[in-house]
């Protein structure tokens, strides 16, 4: 609890400025409602009366005219500011969750599904938004509007206030709370049901050709109807509850004006001079009933709110919604140094890599062989960060690497087995990481990776709309794309992880070729099963059960070794 509470007051404290403006016009907006109504009320009965000259009616009339004005625009500016704050809030939260999503989509160790990350987004950033706007600020500017409506009339009736003083009690603190205690194990399950069903859903989407395939794509489909019906059925049945517990708020609100009535006839109606008192009190009290009459039912809702704050809390305790992380420094060292690096998977009894040490000179271009299952891919995924190795140490560029504590992006440049190519124009998907990119540059890098007789033969050029996954592309021409992408980002080391592992022979030359053209200067790391082109390379690091087995440079394996030269010989017979 007290850490929410820290969090919360995290967003309050970083927009303490923007929070007691809000409240303070909000309350505003709040006393010239009632205002309006009071003075309306005076002038109402004072007009009724025999012999009013139109110099008495005059500062009534004009604080009608005051009142009226500003309430709608201290409504007007309070939603402006309010929802302002609460919105760049909620913004910065979606960014810092993309981050976090970005940062972690490759980690096979983190628990949380796509299922859990939609709901986040979908319906958790939404819950804090509507906390603040839905429950804290009505709440407050009720409580505060209580208060001055009690000091109001204790100015001419002690006892009378006390009895309002009860009455607010009740409709502002004591209704409220009996709601949220009597729902907030129903509300709390409605929210459990809707995250589950998030996780279902994208599940199911996700493996949709296989449900189909397997004939049971309608026992899913029920499935799926019956848990939200079931949840729909819940939530009916606590906005009933909500509707019941406004109703009697309504009712002792309503019996409260009916004090009002009788409070304030016996009071002034005596006294011609203070009559016009009577219609004053009562029509002001109709615009503090509007304010009240919603709270119990808001506040209750506040447990799912609540429950929402904490899912994205402990996102932030994982840093994923920590904006403030440190850049990876700028340095033009590119070296790669693995010392006594232990890492095994949780769901493993194995390591799949023990006590390894490697060196990689900066602008050296290595390839790490292996057969499947060696280590490849765990190793870098280490280098890149994405994993944090239960011993040992890794160092890029001389900065220790601690997993998604650093962006590497401009450090790291990595492509994939199966690249992705946006549904954007060409320049989107080239400049990607590095938006500022000018045209000049684009077309230089297309021409390096071999892409510019294509560009040429683009309708729109960069604007071209090349389609999601490449579409109109060839594989080689996408695997190109992405290359190319990554040049762009200026990055000093490149880790290429078997992308030409489907395409034919002449295409993966050709792109291999191309690789080494381009990555002149930096340190490039290809991790392949089989040795195409192994010449190009400086050395070779074979892996066998998360070891290094081989290392050298492959003029000296192939002199020195003959597993290498068996390896060698079998990969060129293929």
């Amino acid at each position: 609890m007290n850490s929410r509470n820290s969090w919360l007051r995290g967003f309050l404290s970083s927009y303490r400025k923007p929070v007691v403006t809000a409240l303070a016009l909000g309350l505003i907006a709040a006393a010239f409602s009632a205002m309006l109504m009071f003075t309306s009320g005076y002038l109402i009965s004072a007009t009724a009366l025999e012999g009013v000259t139109l110099f008495s009616v005059m500062l009534p009339v004009a604080f009608v005219q005051v009142f009226g004005i500003g309430k709608p625009l201290a409504r007007y500016f309070e939603r402006l500011v309010s929802h302002s704050w609460v919105l760049r809030v909620t913004s910065d939260l979606r960014k810092m969750l993309y981050n976090h999503v970005a940062s972690t989509a490759a980690d096979p160790t983190q628990a949380r599904a796509s299922g859990e990350y939609l709901s986040i987004l979908s319906d958790d950033i939404a819950h804090l938004q509507n906390l603040y706007l839905r429950v804290v600020f009505p709440s407050v500017v009720a409580l505060l509007l209580a208060c001055l409506a009690t000091i109001a009339f204790g100015l001419f009736s002690p006892a009378f206030a006390c009895v309002m003083l009860v009455v607010f009690a009740g409709t502002v603190v004591g209704l409220p709370m009996a709601t949220l205690a009597a729902t907030r194990v129903r509300m709390l399950k409605v929210k459990s049901m809707r995250a589950e069903s998030f996780e279902k859903l994208s599940d199911d989407i996700a493996g949709v050709n296989d449900w189909k395939l397997s004939g049971r794509s309608l026992e899913a489909i029920a499935r799926g109807a019956a848990a939200d019906s079931a949840r729909r059925d819940l939530d009916r049945r606590i906005r009933f509850f909500d509707r019941t517990i406004e109703l009697a708020s309504l009712l002792i609100l309503g019996l409260a004006a009916c004090a009002v009535i009788a409070w304030s006839g016996s009071s002034f109606a005596g006294d011609p001079s203070t009559v016009n008192w009577i219609a004053a009190f009562v029509l002001g009290f109709f615009p503090i009933i509007e304010s009240f009459a919603a709270l119990p039912s808001m506040v209750p809702s506040s447990t799912d709110h609540m429950q929402s704050i904490d899912r994205l809390r402990s996102i932030s305790d994982e840093g994923g919604l920590d904006g403030n992380r440190d850049a990876f420094p700028d340095t033009s060292d590119a070296s790669i140094v693995v010392e006594g690096v232990t890492y095994a998977y949780p769901a493993s009894r194995k390591a799949a890599l023990h006590d390894l040490d490697c060196t990689i000179e900066s602008g050296q271009k290595v390839a790490i062989l292996g057969k499947s299952g060696s280590g490849k891919t765990t190793l870098v995924s280490l280098v890149r960060g994405m994993l944090e190795p239960q011993s040992g140490t890794i160092e890029v560029g001389g900065e220790k690497m601690v997993a998604r504590a650093y962006d590497v992006s401009g450090t790291i440049g990595y492509l994939s087995q199966e690249p992705y190519i946006f549904n954007k124009s060409l320049r989107d998907n080239l400049a990607l990481a590095r938006p500022d990119a000018t045209d000049d540059e684009l077309l230089d890098i297309l021409e390096k990776v071999g892409l510019r007789d294509r560009y040429d033969a683009l309708p729109n050029g960069l604007d071209t709309v090349i389609g999601e996954t490449g579409t109109g592309f060839s594989g080689g021409e996408a695997h190109r794309i992405a290359l190319a992408r990554t040049l762009t980002a200026r990055s000093k080391v490149i880790i290429v992880d078997e992308p030409f592992a489907a395409l034919d022979p002449e295409t993966e030359a050709e792109l291999l070729e191309t690789l080494f053209d381009v990555c002149d200067g930096r340190t490039l790391i290809v991790v392949t099963h089989h040795l195409a082109l192994v010449d190009r390379f400086d050395r070779v690091i074979f892996l066998e059960d998360g070891a290094i087995e081989l290392d050298g440079s492959p003029a000296e394996l192939e002199r020195s070794n003959d597993h290498f030269r068996e390896l060698l010989a079998f990969d060129r017979n293929l």
